[in-house]
């Protein structure tokens, strides 16, 4: 029977409204649904679902059974609904009264158990797709799954052991089963329908934009760059993408005002769309999927919201994902659960105010949550940024305003913790791929400790210093891959931890690939069904997960065959008769902008051989990588230092493993006085300096390796090696 929607007080209203299931913070409410489900409207919120409207279709029936009863009851839903589409009530009220039917009519849960346990996964892709997603018996198996929950469950878990399979012969049927069964109180996954990934959007730049070009086009996709008109209208990304039948779309702008700017990028690629594929635009954008690499839209909820919702697939993580692990309070709260050991002493602070901060820690540490000295740290700050030490108690009240101040300038979510310091730390961190179906695989650690003003310049993998604990190695990557399987993950991410004394303490989550996830490529091969081993490739891995696909292979496969140190290439050098201003100490980095004249990299049986002819003994292989993103020719402006990644790898002979990492030391060195980068200054307008020199870092890497702490590192323990050693060593020099 009809029941007229009224608008009920406003604590009835409250009530129901808390009572609906959906996203939390993203508003899919009565009128979109129903729109959605009685015109030709799509899910707003959600545009970026794949299979169009079927996806659509599934997703909108799925909400108006479960919350149909209160919007319809509570709700004045019809006449916002009948002045655009006057016969859109009458639909509606039509399909409400097949659910209601279906509710009388559904089997016993016995029945349907057999049928979910029993049915082929392509059958139920074929009930879920008929008449547009809203015919009876698609109607019948959402309401039986909505009565039988973990029914849904079975299904899922049907669906991520034969997604492959499925994946291969019907991916449409996987994405309708991921569609009617994902849990409504959160965004589903984003990946194209079908399996039809046929253009990745490089939103990065640089090395990494350079590399996202042509890992689209070994994927069998093509490349449409994104690039700044004000600096980046003849990079080497832009070169590639035009050079392999791609396209590119400029920006206006600075970086800011143009990498960083979701909005107009957004507007950019519909219009760039338009343009070239005209009334297919619409089609080909749903084949498509922007890939941010470590950009600023990397980890931008806000970001990834507005792409949502302007119906462009974003190669990562949702929006509630981002918010949920990245901020660095609920993902302490999410490793606190898993293992309360694994984590600093400290607090989460939900206040926002300086003197409710202020009262917090005071109150946190009378309760002897934590000891001084302390740090503050913005809930969303990341690379040093957002962080104060605090030596004692009377030094809050100024900390709290540096900390609010800068959460203020850079524009991040409010919220801050407080953490007891542990000074001197060795900072490592743990490499994660989970797909939609849950499959979710780590590739080991990283030890990120070589670095300068909290920005990492050498990377190691595997870390040397855990090569005799391989149980703790695994305890961690353990929570870490379930930190992102409670979190429910899509795409790349990583897990940073501190390490100090045999005992380690979980960081963040980083939701995104990081510039040093190379050196764990380097570090681990793939086992392939015939046996042979498989280059890792984790941005290509990236692609195939945003394809919707699994990953294709075990966690046992994933197979540590080299030890690898990577190197970040900048175009700065060590200065130390200047005065850092950060600190007020002589010795700092001094970036500087120029043109490139010449890029020479060692071939890898080149180095090998001159090793050998050095007298080294226990050498098998050596692999030199260089991803760069530039040529011979090219300006780089002074905006990030980092130009390139130099990553050596090396494995031993039978014998000699226990020397592997001084192997690694040694051939690196051999490799980077091999390294020829030669080129000359430029002003901020571009203008060259004669007689000028364009200055590296790659001296100083050679310093940090001749130094005795790596040294001792890599054939035992090394002593006072901790995050800020290479800026102390060099300034002690």
């Amino acid at each position: 029977m009809r029941t007229q929607s009224t608008v009920t007080p406003n604590n009835a209203l409250l009530d129901a409204v808390q009572a609906c299931i959906g996203p939390r913070g993203v508003g899919i409410g009565c009128n979109a649904v129903f729109a959605a489900l009685t015109t030709d409207a799509w899910l707003e919120q959600l545009r970026s679902l794949p299979l169009g409207r079927l996806g659509h279709h599934l997703v909108s029936l799925r909400f108006l059974i479960t919350n149909g009863e209160t919007w319809l009851r509570h709700f004045a839903w019809e006449p916002p609904l009948a002045r655009k589409h006057p016969e859109a009530p009458a639909r509606l009220w039509r399909l409400w009264a097949r659910v209601q039917v279906a509710r009388t009519v559904i089997s016993e849960e016995s029945v349907w158990a057999e049928i979910v346990a029993t049915r082929s996964l392509a059958a139920f892709g074929d009930v879920l797709q008929g008449d547009e997603g809203l015919g009876e018996e698609a109607l019948n198996l959402l309401v039986a799954l909505h009565r039988h929950p973990h029914l849904a469950q079975v299904l899922r878990k049907r669906l991520a052991a034969e997604a492959a399979s499925l994946m291969a012969s019907a991916p449409q049927a996987a994405d309708l089963i991921e569609l009617a069964t994902y849990d409504l109180a959160r965004l589903p996954p984003t990946t194209v329908g079908r399996g039809d990934l046929a253009w990745v959007i490089v939103a990065d730049k640089g090395e990494m934009g350079v590399r996202a070009v042509r890992e689209a086009l070994r994927f069998g996709a093509t490349p449409v760059v994104l690039f700044s008109e004000q600096d980046d209208a003849t990079s080497l990304q832009v070169r590639l993408a035009k050079a392999s039948g791609g396209f590119t779309i400029g920006l206006q702008g600075s970086f800011r005002e143009s990498y960083a700017n979701a909005r107009q990028i957004a507007d950019r690629i519909h219009a760039a769309y338009a343009a070239r594929f005209g009334a297919k635009a619409e089609a080909e954008l749903a084949r498509s999927a922007l890939y941010p690499g470590y950009g600023p839209l990397a980890e931008n909820s806000a970001a990834i919201q507005l792409f949502r919702e302007e119906g462009i697939v974003f190669i990562g993580p949702m929006q509630d994902v981002v918010e949920r692990a990245g901020d660095k309070r609920k993902f302490r709260q999410l490793a606190q659960a898993i293992d309360p050991a694994a984590v600093t002493p400290g607090i989460v602070l939900e206040e926002t105010e300086a003197e409710a901060i202020i009262a917090a820690i005071a109150a946190g540490h009378a309760a002897g949550h934590f000891t001084f000295p302390g740090r503050l740290k913005a809930a969303n700050g990341g690379g040093g940024r957002g962080q104060a030490v605090i030596a004692e108690p009377a030094g809050v009240p100024a900390a709290v305003q540096r900390v609010l101040g800068e959460i203020k300038a850079n524009g991040w979510d409010a919220g801050v913790m407080f953490e007891q310091n542990i000074p001197e730390t060795i900072h490592l961190e743990v490499q994660v791929l989970r797909d939609r179906f849950g499959n979710t695989r780590h590739f080991g650690m990283r030890d990120c400790t070589e670095q300068r003003a909290s920005q990492k310049i050498q990377e190691e993998a595997p870390p040397a210093l855990l090569r005799n604990d391989p149980a703790l190695t695994e305890r961690i990557c353990a929570i870490a891959t379930r930190i992102a399987d409670d979190c429910g993950y899509v795409g790349a991410c990583t897990v940073e931890l501190m390490y100090k004394d045999n005992k380690f303490y979980l960081l963040e989550m980083n939701t995104r690939i990081q510039v040093e996830h190379p050196v764990t490529e380097e570090a681990h091969r793939v086992r392939q069904p015939d046996g042979s081993l498989a280059p890792l490739d984790l941005p290509g891995l990236q692609f195939l997960i945003a394809s919707g696909r699994p990953i294709p292979f075990a966690q046992g496969d994933v197979i540590n065959t080299h030890v690898a140190r990577e190197f970040r290439i900048n175009a700065e050098s060590w200065r130390g008769d200047l005065k850092d201003p950060r600190d007020g100490q002589k010795g700092l980095f001094l970036p500087n902008a120029g043109v490139f004249d010449s890029l020479e990299v060692p071939h890898s049986a080149e180095v090998l051989q001159a090793m050998h002819a050095a007298g080294v003994k226990g050498l098998a292989e050596v692999n030199v990588r260089f991803d760069v993103g530039f040529e011979a020719g090219d300006v780089l402006v002074n905006k990030d230092p980092t130009f390139g990644k130099l990553i050596v790898a090396v494995s031993a002979q039978p014998g000699f493993e226990a020397q592997r990492y001084e192997l690694l030391r040694l051939t690196s060195l051999e490799v980077l006085s091999r390294m020829r980068i030669i080129g000359r200054q430029v002003m901020p307008n571009g203008a060259i300096i004669p007689g000028s020199v364009f200055h590296t870092n790659l001296e100083a890497h050679a310093r940090v390796l001749n130094s005795d702490t790596v040294r001792d590192h890599g054939l035992s323990t090394a002593t006072g090696r901790h995050v800020g050693w290479v800026v102390s060593m060099l300034r002690g020099q």
